[in-house]
């Protein structure tokens, strides 16, 4: 072939092969366009993931936000379109998980996404400067306060897209967040004591740090007939104490602190004992006169608090007044069986006659019931001494 001909041959076939780079180059961007565009619409976000987030849609829908886009929160705030394409690529493995139905219930179960959630989010649409807060009767809320030592919007308003009251969850292994907008959350910050107890603690506890003046600071509960009993069952702020120990005690096990950017590291807000948002930790010692709980051991060695001061123990162990006089509230407890009012000494063979004698060797030997029976108390009181 002629070598004119040939040159026309092999710059017609670069021609071609630019035009189709081109075309491809374009249609690659036109296509990443739509996929960005159309995997950035509410539609995508609770229809195609529907599984996935099947009980998000139901919070999100419940909501006030619920015409405002999903990316408008959950993609960084007037990102370039190539940080958007490198986020749906970050996210693109997700697809398997869904498809399969592998991926793990909760999502999001320690509300991680709220505390990474910077300020910007809520601030394009949300100005502190023109728009008037309404925090609920009887609280106000420094929010300049909050924002000069980093914490962030979402790090209290974390259900504020996603309310979930009245929401009934159907994903199995799914469960409700903890709503942060509470008093107990308000203490992973906040204590009462002073010095601070431990580092994350920054905040004042001191009601009127939140509460304004005249508001009702006892909480109902504390209004029913039997909390604070003097005699029986300690009333019943004791046995809401043992709970709420015990339920913050399995809570702090349960589910992990989350280190916040601002520094402070957030406990759960289940984990926060309610009886000490009110109460420093000294109150009930103060009250009752020795230390309270009772600190560990305090069963085997009470002995000598209780013959030390028993009136102290009686406020609380006696079953009526007259049993709290001298030492006859200790049968109380160690003789529950007991009827009040009438010394054990009286009583105590007709208990072993019902139940037997078993209970009685936890505190006495054998020997102690023979002394008594066969030598008289006298010689059973010397063998206590």
């Amino acid at each position: 072939m002629h070598r004119s001909a040939r040159e026309g041959t092999d710059t017609a076939a670069r021609a071609r092969r630019v035009v189709l780079v081109g075309v491809g180059a374009i249609a690659a961007v036109v296509a990443a366009v739509v996929a960005t565009v159309g995997t950035s619409t509410n539609w995508f976000c609770t229809q195609p993931c529907h599984v996935v987030h099947a009980d998000n849609t139901k919070t999100f829908v419940a909501g006030s936000h619920s015409r405002v886009s999903c990316v408008a929160c959950h993609e960084p705030v007037n990102a370039s379109p190539i940080v958007f394409v490198f986020k749906k690529i970050e996210v693109a493995p997700d697809l398997f998980t869904t498809i399969a139905g592998t991926f793990e219930m909760p999502l999001n179960p320690s509300s991680a996404v709220a505390i990474e959630t910077p300020d910007e989010v809520c601030t394009q649409c949300h100005d502190l400067g023109t728009r008037q807060v309404t925090p609920s009767s009887g609280i106000f809320i420094d929010h300049d306060a909050h924002t000069k030592r980093g914490i962030t919007c979402a790090t209290c308003h974390n259900r504020a897209a996603h309310p979930e009251a009245g929401i009934t969850y159907e994903l199995p292994g799914n469960r409700k967040h903890e709503d942060w907008l509470s008093m107990s959350a308000c203490f992973r910050c906040h204590a009462l004591e002073r010095p601070l107890p431990t580092p994350e603690f920054e905040a004042p506890g001191a009601c009127e740090a939140c509460h304004t003046e005249g508001f009702d600071l006892v909480p109902a509960s504390h209004d029913a007939p039997d909390w604070y009993n003097r005699f029986g069952e300690s009333g019943g702020h004791a046995a809401a104490y043992r709970a709420e120990a015990s339920r913050t005690a399995e809570a702090s096990a349960a589910a992990p602190a989350v280190e916040h950017p601002a520094g402070p590291v957030l406990r759960p807000a289940a984990a926060v004992n309610a009886c000490y948002t009110c109460h420093t930790r000294g109150y009930c010692t103060d009250c009752h006169g020795l230390e309270m709980p009772h600190p560990p051991g305090f069963a085997k060695s009470h002995g000598a608090a209780g013959i030390a001061s028993p009136a102290t123990c009686a406020r609380c162990h006696a079953r009526s007044e007259a049993e709290a006089q001298g030492r006859g509230f200790c049968t109380a407890c160690h003789h529950p069986q007991s009827t009040p009012g009438r010394a054990w000494r009286t009583q105590h063979d007709e208990v072993v006659a019902k139940s037997g004698a078993t209970a009685c060797f936890g505190c006495h030997e054998p020997p102690y019931c023979a002394a008594c029976h066969v030598r008289g108390p006298q010689a059973a009181e010397a063998l206590l001494r």
